[in-house]
């Protein structure tokens, strides 16, 4: 069940200041052209409620009941003894005649009954057995329910009130005091009212209340710049429950750094509006464009076109919404933090995103808002290279620096500000060893990497790359988009798009084994291919791309290949290469006797610490395994993250965590990691198809 509790005390609380105030707002409010839809009364009277109870009404009511009300309730019902909210879904409240037990009425108890088991709390059971015992207190609405329960109650006494509505699927809504229920109540009064002003179906809403409310944006707007979004949050929560447009505009911004998502309908309002569009549009409109992706047949990106008022809008917006699909939009701003994107989207291009984060972190002092509605550059959400770099706990840290009218510029840079690369508040973990977190969970199969000594990633696909040129997916069948750029890279994308834009999730042949690899920097002066995505390791016909990577080079290639129902099978492979001839390899099973090397070790890899015993691939030697569980070949390779480490201290490698299990970054198809099967040797070939239309295509 939801719940509203906002305080768990009463405080003193003036009831007869509070309805009055209501009333007087809600004559307000009334449309003077429309009075078939209220009572002209009511306004003539400025008061919604009744005269108030008496002290024989409460008492009989009480002997009625069995109970002595709870304080508030109390009070309410001696200034007035019934309410008309005149507001949907509740129209009236009962007074001391009309409140009667609901007595589990249409069987309600045994429904949400259904869900609970022996590890209900004893708050879910309470709730549970509500309906048998509450009262209603609902005596006009539209097939709803106000509910209050004499056991659920407070140390002050009061009791709790439940709303529940026959249409609408989901629990009832708790509040944990008839004061707290009415003050809701008025919350929604005001935001429906708030909303028919907005929307010119009423007089304009002003009072008292509406300007306090506003002058609590304009602290949360203050708060946000200066850093203290969750503090703005609070205040903009509050604001928002009372239908202040304007906190609506502010916290649908800061709710999209905070998810690290481009949301089509938390900025659109704004983005359509001049001042903000070079920023928030992009924004509305990459939000729209995922949508539509997701939903190809109908789309959603009219709702955006349909807040423009002219031409020149709906010009913007189609340009936004066309770089949107085409993923052609880029981040800018003036000054500093343009140019640090410039800087950073290259980095992030070649997945180095921690330097690339540390770029904007720096630069963001020197953004500057577009209008005093601008809470922070969300452009570079939309941006197909830098929005992924933003991650939620990035997102939180921008939030948290002062920026706008508190911005402090003179601060430092962030290397001595945050820190060594790896070891600072939203930093990926630097290094290999990760890897070994991802598995199975990630990377069910295993993975595999590729490292040359060459700075320059687009010159793996001439190292690499299938001779046939990408060609067709496994299994023969075609990729969807078979054309890489002149470099024979496909433009960065996230894993999601490349497995079904490129078709080569959707096949699968033991007569070849090529990758869809994703390249990047790994370190100064090193590159790497990698696949997280690999299949099982075929010892007889593997052959190392050691060889052709290492081409006037170095190069080094692992494999960690995961026995995914049968952990004996799990490998682990190592080789290099150097001018284009492999010079050593490593190969582990866990179920098979001793590893072993072949070839010699070059000086250039000296692996201190890389495992060299079966106890020592097996775990067997690590103090915190069970004696029971030692030189147990099912426990599969636990040696790989030494192995991983060794190869860290040696060469400086690191793999960028998120853009690997996310993207996007560049990505080739690899040749077969396989010879073809030689005479006598069978292979098999599954080729799935799929009906779903590609984006925009009609099915």
């Amino acid at each position: 069940m939801t719940s509203t509790d906002e305080t768990t005390s009463e405080t003193p609380f003036d009831w007869r200041e509070f309805l009055a105030r209501w009333s007087g707002e809600w004559a307000d409010a009334q449309d003077p052209h429309e009075q078939d839809e209220w009572d002209p009364e009511l306004t003539a009277a400025r008061w919604l409620g009744c005269p108030g109870a008496s002290d024989a009404d409460i008492a009989a009511l009480e002997e009625r009941i069995g109970h002595r009300l709870p304080p508030s309730l109390d009070t309410f019902l001696r200034i007035s003894d019934g309410w008309r909210p005149e507001d949907h879904p509740v129209y009236r409240l009962a007074g001391t005649r009309e409140i009667d037990p609901h007595e589990n009425a249409n069987g309600l108890a045994e429904i949400f009954a259904e869900g609970l088991d022996e590890d209900a709390s004893p708050q879910e059971l309470l709730e549970a057995g509500m309906w048998h015992r509450a009262f209603r207190l609902d005596a006009e609405t539209d097939a709803t329910l106000v509910l209050i329960d004499p056991l659920d109650r407070d140390a002050d006494g009061e009791w709790a009130v439940y709303e529940w509505a026959y249409w609408r699927a989901a629990p009832p809504d708790r509040f944990p005091s008839f004061r707290h229920y009415m003050l809701e109540r008025y919350r929604s009064f005001h935001s429906s009212a708030a909303h028919k002003a907005a929307h010119g179906e009423g007089p304009a809403f002003v009072n008292d209340t509406t300007r306090a409310q506003d002058a609590v944006v304009e602290l949360a707007r203050r708060a946000a710049l200066g850093g203290e979004y969750e503090e703005a949050l609070t205040l903009l929560r509050e604001a928002g429950e009372y239908g202040r447009p304007r906190a609506g505009l502010l916290r649908g911004q800061l709710d999209c750094l905070l998810s690290a998502q481009a949301s089509a309908y938390s900025v659109d309002v704004l983005a359509v509006d001049p001042v903000y569009a070079p920023d928030l549009l992009p924004v509305a409109a990459a939000g729209f464009a995922t949508t539509d992706r997701h939903d190809s047949r109908t789309g959603q990106s009219w709702a955006l076109l349909a807040r423009c008022t002219t031409p020149e809008a709906v010009e913007r917006a189609e340009e936004a919404l066309r770089a949107a699909r085409e993923g052609t939009y880029r981040f800018t701003a003036e000054g500093p933090l343009g140019e640090a994107a410039d800087k950073a989207r290259e980095l992030a291009r070649w997945g180095r995103w921690n330097e690339a984060w540390r770029l904007l972190w720096a630069a963001l002092p020197h953004w500057r808002p577009l209008g005093p509605d601008h809470m922070a550059p969300l452009g570079l959400l939309a941006d197909p290279v830098l929005g992924p770099v933003i991650t939620p706990e990035r997102g939180r840290l921008l939030l948290a620096l002062p920026r706008g009218e508190f911005a402090r510029p003179e601060r430092e840079l962030p290397g001595t500000v945050l820190g060594p690369v790896g070891e600072a508040p939203g930093d990926d973990p630097v290094g290999l060893s990760w890897l070994e977190d991802e598995v199975p969970d990630r990377f069910d199969g295993g993975y595999r990497a590729v490292f040359v000594a060459d700075p320059d990633p687009a010159g793996l696909p001439a190292r690499l790359k299938d001779p046939g040129g990408g060609g067709p997916g496994p299994g023969g069948r075609p990729q969807r988009e078979v054309t890489p750029g002149p470099d024979g890279l496909y433009p960065p994308r996230s894993t999601w798009d490349a497995d079904h834009r490129l078709g080569l999730a959707l096949g699968s042949t033991s007569y070849d084994d090529r990758a869809l690899a994703w390249v990047g920097q790994a370190a100064p002066g090193w590159s790497f291919a990698f696949d997280g995505r690999a299949r099982g390791f075929g010892e007889e016909r593997f052959v190392s791309p050691a060889a052709a990577a290492s081409q006037g080079t170095r190069a080094v290639v692992v494999w960690h290949s995961v026995g995914t129902f049968d952990r004996t099978r799990t490998r682990f492979h190592l080789s290099a290469g150097v001018d284009g001839e492999e010079v050593c390899a490593f190969t582990v099973t866990a179920g098979d006797v001793d590893p072993h090397w072949t070839g010699e070790i070059p000086p250039w890899l000296s692996l201190d610490g890389f495992p060299g015993t079966t106890g020592e691939w097996r775990g067997d030697e690590d103090p915190w395994t069970d004696a029971d569980d030692r030189n147990t070949p099912d426990r599969g390779l636990p040696g790989t993250r030494g192995a991983l480490a060794a190869l860290e201290r040696a060469l400086g490698l690191t793999l960028p965590r998120t853009a690997l299990l996310e993207g996007p970054l560049h990505s080739f198809v690899t040749r077969s990691w396989t010879r073809p099967p030689g005479p006598g040797e069978s292979y098999a070939t599954l080729i799935i198809t799929t009906s779903l239309p590609d984006p925009g295509e009609n099915a």
